[in-house]
């Protein structure tokens, strides 16, 4: 991350990404405060991600809460439905190879 995007609270600049309803969140890593919120419409639609149901800040989850993988256009509307109940989704990013 850039230091843009750096956590007004504890100062930290490691980043998750977050989708609540209808909301894309970036949320710090460490101590859980929101960094930025957009709508959900505005991430990278062919980008490969993973969609798991959010853990807690910095924490990683575990394989049977994965809800989605795959381009982020053709996943959209499962990682909607699972976020629509107000469960926190934690997108991660796959690597390009």
């Amino acid at each position: 991350m850039n230091n843009i995007l750096v956590c007004t609270s504890c100062g930290l600049d490691k980043a998750e990404s977050i989708v609540y309803r209808g909301s894309y969140i970036l949320r710090c890593a460490a101590c859980g405060e929101t960094i930025v919120a957009t709508s959900f419409a505005m991430h990278d639609l062919e980008h490969e991600c993973s969609a798991f149901v959010d853990p807690g800040p910095g924490k990683q989850p575990p394989p049977e809460t994965l809800v989605a993988r795959g381009p982020f256009r053709q996943i959209a509307t499962a990682i909607s439905a699972a976020a629509s109940d107000r469960t926190l989704i934690r997108l991660i990013p796959e690597a390009k190879d």
